[in-house]
């Protein structure tokens, strides 16, 4: 696929090839995205899409989205989606939450109550699970009542486009449901004991959970065994080790043509899903993560419309570098109608980078390339960045990262890849070793993919052919999620009903309204801090600005409840010193509240004049490398106090850590400061 689909040619074949075989609504079938496969002119890839974007433009979007207290509730929700509409819910939180409707941007946020607790055992369980996807598919009118999965999508006449592993053990599974739910998948239960994300899979560890896969979906009776057929998507609900030893008798090949060495391994979710020869017969993609932030995954997958793209090359244009550069994927994204910006050159310097982190990252979708390793990432002309300096995240965001090691430890906030989830990544194509340049498919290549509807990450994969060989890349998130040019149309958002409401439901804003009323005559903290609380989860973050100027000027007890709700508005909108004095109200800041904190102030210390603002952020610097906020203020402490100051201060750290690798950075940092 070498040149850039039209807009038009692409809704020929979305709503033309695809309308011939799926019958208008009646009412027996209304809003049934009935998919009769028949071979059609476009790849594999490309049918993936396809399929899942039928389904998304089928069933129509409900305009809000639903706040639920715990797990039994989300399923409960979840259970209410029909195939006349559909809507988010998210299990609340005070960041992925107020993230998320940033992005989706509801006409009205509800809030339910609990209908209690989970059931304890683990059958119980599953049953919720799966009769929560069967009423999801269930043909509203018709005479059919299906009792499982299966029959809902026979009875809507579906076949379902992919299958997902979980386990109602494992917090993931908040993702799999909706995920099946949504794309209309197969469920299948994945027991078992396994090690963190980080760990490396024993090859008969391996050899069993391929057996155990392939089992799975052989029982659902639908054509998997090629790519093109019905199953070419498999996700993994669950934590596991993302790295495997390469397993006896597999046949694969390296993209450099050497073999690891003793102790090294390859990616899992890149090994999984092949028959013997190395062929793929699916791709194979992972989430993992608590409850909270795998329904927000899930959720961004399902109902984002992701616009804006961010392209930034810290290679130089030569060699075999040149390939991996910006520029052409650039124009090809813009042509297709994606905002898109790109950084290169003095623009991708750390100077550029660090001034880009103030407020937010805000765009949708990022292409990267850096060198570096799990702990570390060089910008232009190699200065180096730290997972201290990974964005936060003003939106939610995919991304494709050319990296070396970034999601070795994925479960670490103090590596690259893990710091970039935590932040709010929902789509991630990344590396979990060395796995050498050529691995990775080039931005050009996916972002022509993504523009021509292939799923985002299986864009990231090279798919077939030779160098598709068993290696280090590894896939994050919902391999079905499709990110249609702008032109493309979009699903149809509906009105909310009473159709679709729970008991107990509470709209968020009249909440925030009624406790901005009740602070007039209270002036209590929690009225405040409850009004404010609910405006930032309506993602308004300019009225949350200015209720915490209100709040801030009740006295102590109101402005310290308030403090930490304020800091996110505060950071995206750059209120560096309402940030500032928000922050110094906290008696133990989050370790989100100090990235925030670094972002925002780091680029303005040279601004600051008193030392004891500056010695105030020396109390601050972060534990795990202090020498990497250390190296940027030092300067600064020198400049206002002299060299002997800045000595001091960042000596101090020296019997503040006893990790070695720290203490050895503080005193390279000493030596040079002079």
């Amino acid at each position: 696929m070498k040149t850039l689909c039209s807009a038009s040619v692409i809704l020929f074949i979305a709503f033309g090839a695809f309308a011939q075989t799926v019958p208008a609504p009646t009412a027996s079938t209304e809003s049934s995205p009935q998919v009769v496969r028949q071979p059609m002119p476009v790849s594999w890839q490309m049918q993936m899409g396809l399929r899942s974007f039928q389904v998304r433009m089928r069933i129509a979007m409900v305009d809000k989205v639903v706040l639920v207290p715990d797990t039994a509730t989300y399923l409960d929700e979840i259970s209410r989606w029909t195939l006349r509409g559909r809507w988010p819910v998210l299990i609340e939180d005070e960041f992925y939450t107020p993230m998320f409707v940033r992005a989706f941007k509801p006409s009205k946020i509800i809030r339910r109550t609990s209908i209690g607790a989970m059931p304890a055992s683990v059958d119980e369980k599953n049953a919720l699970a799966k009769k929560a996807i069967t009423q999801s598919w269930t043909v509203p009118g018709s005479d059919a009542n299906p009792n499982t999965p299966a029959e809902a999508f026979a009875s809507a006449r579906f076949e379902p486009i992919g299958i997902v592993f979980a386990s109602m053990s494992d917090p993931a599974w908040t993702a799999a449901v909706a995920l099946a739910a949504g794309h209309g998948q197969v469920l299948s239960w994945l027991e078992g004991p396994f090690d963190p994300p980080s760990s490396t899979m024993g090859p008969s560890q391996f050899q069993e959970l391929s057996q155990r896969i392939e089992d799975a979906a052989n029982t659902t009776t639908l054509g998997y065994k090629s790519l093109g057929d019905a199953i070419d998507a498999v996700t993994i609900c669950r934590s596991m080790p993302l790295k495997v030893e390469v397993p006896p008798g597999l046949q694969w090949a390296p993209p450099n043509g050497s073999n690891p060495k003793p102790g090294e391994a390859v990616a899992v979710m890149d090994a999984l899903c092949r028959i013997p020869d190395g062929r793929r017969w699916a791709i194979a993609s992972n989430i993992f993560g608590d409850e909270v932030r795998c329904a927000y995954i899930a959720m961004c997958s399902l109902y984002l419309s992701p616009k804006s793209v961010w392209m930034i090359n810290t290679y130089q244009n030569e060699g075999e570098y040149a390939r991996y550069g910006m520029t052409e994927g650039s124009a090809v994204l813009k042509s297709a109608g994606y905002e898109t910006t790109e950084f290169s050159g003095a623009q991708a310097s750390v100077v550029s980078w660090l001034n880009l982190l103030m407020g937010g990252f805000k765009p949708d979708v990022l292409f990267m390339n850096t060198m570096g390793n799990s702990d570390f990432f060089k910008m232009w002309q190699t200065i180096q960045c730290y997972p201290e300096d990974v964005p936060m995240l003003q939106h939610p965001m995919a991304m494709h990262l050319i990296h070396s090691w970034s999601l070795t430890s994925a479960e670490s906030r103090d590596t690259v890849g893990g710091r970039w989830l935590e932040h709010g990544i929902y789509a991630y194509a990344g590396s979990v070793y060395e796995p050498f340049l050529v691995a990775f498919v080039p931005p050009s290549m996916v972002a022509t993919r993504m523009a021509n509807m292939v799923p985002f990450l299986v864009a990231s994969r090279w798919g077939d052919g030779p160098i598709d060989s068993v290696w280090r890349v590894t896939l994050f998130g919902d391999p079905l999620m499709v990110i249609p040019p702008p032109s493309t149309p979009s699903q149809p958002r509906i009105a909310a009903t009473a159709l679709d409401s729970a008991k107990g439901e509470t709209d968020v804003k009249e909440s925030a309204r009624a406790a901005l009323i009740a602070t007039k005559t209270s002036g209590a903290a929690a009225d405040y801090a409850r009004a404010l609380g609910d405006i930032v989860k309506t993602g308004d973050d300019a009225m949350a600005s200015q209720i915490w100027s209100v709040a801030a000027s009740k006295g102590d007890a109101v402005a310290t409840l308030c403090a930490p709700i304020a800091l996110g508005p505060l950071f995206r909108l750059r209120q560096s010193d309402a940030f500032l004095a928000a922050y110094r109200m906290i008696p133990t800041p989050t370790l989100i509240d100090q990235d925030m904190l670094w972002q925002l102030w780091t680029q303005q210390f040279s601004s600051i004049k008193d030392r004891a603002v500056l010695d105030w952020f020396v109390k601050q610097v972060r534990a795990v490398r202090p020498a990497v906020d250390l190296s940027r203020l030092a300067p600064e402490i020198k400049r206002v106090a002299g060299v002997d100051a800045a000595r001091e201060a960042v000596g101090g750290w020296l019997v503040k850590t006893k990790d070695e690798e720290a203490r050895k950075r503080i005193n390279e940092l000493l030596a040079n400061l002079q």
